[in-house]
């Protein structure tokens, strides 16, 4: 088998241990802070300041009928009352089944917001230490990546300098809930931190609404419902808008050693999005060409293949663009254990979706571009 590095696998909220915050947080927050409620007949339910987060999953919760579908399912290790995907040994077990070298593990991708700002940085602050010490089962295998705070610019950077302290490596916003605003002088100090510390920044999908979404329409009148939509990235629009800002805002032009990574998106849209700003950078550039005129000087496409890496799970059209995406910059990953995984199937999927690339352009997708990335 071919040995892979996923480099955008989970830690999703239904496995996080159930005493995670209650035995963490601190005593004037613990009421208030995320707790299991069971709400009888094997309904646990994530809470967290009276509000609902989303299911627990480490009870009763596979016995049910009604379910969402999960990878673990398709790879016949769904079982009740076991976390398996925070369990070490069974994680490894699963990656082992693949032969999956490492696993990028990023947060939850919905919950841990919570309006009240002392109440939020208590909240993340300690699932960000827990996972710094997952990762700690097994340092050359689990990469965990810490989540931060897309509202509050100050509270990014302190918690962005306290996890590069702890040995993590990589911070994360759902893309879902990135804003203008992230692209203002006021957030420059968070961009400044994360180049200076080399943290690595990413965008995941995820989260509800969102800039540059694409709203789901109203279901019309009739007998008639879509029988499928796009899934969390609803077709790559989610990114659109915060991916693009970060060339035409000049975040990354003004931070050339900060790395970036597009999470879960795909990649065969990026070339065409690449190349369109590419044509707007030279034509906004010509009509205004006076000195003072146009604030940025670096090709969106140069900042693109310095900076930028993507993660895709399953993308035949974008293995096709690897001429214009660049081969040192797209990185497989599993999606573990999410219903979109390719977990247990991996290799199978891999190697119909890369038989027409050479050797070694395969090479750094499945493996050697995220052991270089992370310094595997």
């Amino acid at each position: 088998m071919e040995r892979l590095i996923s480099a955008d696998d989970h830690i999703d909220l239904g496995y996080l241990p159930r005493d995670l915050w209650t035995a963490r947080m601190p005593k004037a927050l613990a009421e208030r802070g995320p707790q299991v409620i069971d709400r009888g007949e094997g309904d646990e339910y994530w809470f967290c300041d009276g509000q609902p987060w989303g299911d627990w999953r480490g009870g009763a919760w596979f016995e049910r009928t009604k379910r969402p579908w999960t990878a673990l399912d398709r790879g016949g290790v769904a079982k009740a009352h076991t976390l398996r995907p925070t369990t070490p040994d069974l994680r490894l077990a699963d990656m082992d089944r693949e032969n999956v070298q490492a696993s990028v593990m990023f947060p939850p991708i919905f919950g841990m917001r919570v309006a009240d700002k002392e109440l939020a940085k208590s909240v993340i602050r300690v699932y960000n230490d827990w996972a710094a010490e997952f990762g700690k089962a097994a340092p050359n295998r689990f990469i965990p990546v810490a989540q931060l705070f897309p509202d509050d610019a100050e509270a990014s950077r302190d918690e962005l300098l306290r996890i590069a302290k702890l040995g993590l490596k990589q911070v994360n916003f759902l893309v879902g809930t990135v804003s203008p605003q992230m692209y203002m002088k006021s957030w420059d100090p968070f961009w400044d931190a994360a180049e200076e510390a080399g943290i690595v920044v990413s965008y995941h999908v995820g989260a509800s609404g969102g800039w540059g979404v694409v709203p789901r329409p109203p279901a019309p009148d009739g007998d008639r419902k879509p029988e499928f939509d796009m899934g969390l990235s609803n077709g790559a629009t989610m990114f659109y808008g915060p991916f693009v800002a970060m060339f035409n805002y000049g975040t990354l032009e003004r931070h050339p050693n900060l790395r970036f990574v597009l999470a879960e998106s795909g990649t065969g849209w990026i070339p065409f999005v690449v190349q369109e700003m590419d044509y707007r950078f030279k034509r906004f550039k010509e009509e205004r060409s006076s000195p003072d005129g146009f604030a940025l000087n670096t090709l969106p496409s140069e900042i693109f293949r310095r900076q930028v890496w993507a993660t895709y799970q399953q993308d035949f059209v974008g293995l096709h663009l690897v001429d214009f995406f660049g081969d040192g910059h797209m990185m497989w990953a599993s999606d573990y254990p999410h219903p979109d995984s390719t977990f247990p199937d991996s290799q199978e999927v891999i190697a119909r979706e890369t038989a027409h690339l050479t050797p070694e352009a395969k090479h750094k997708i499945i493996h050697g571009n995220a052991a270089a990335f992370y310094g595997l």
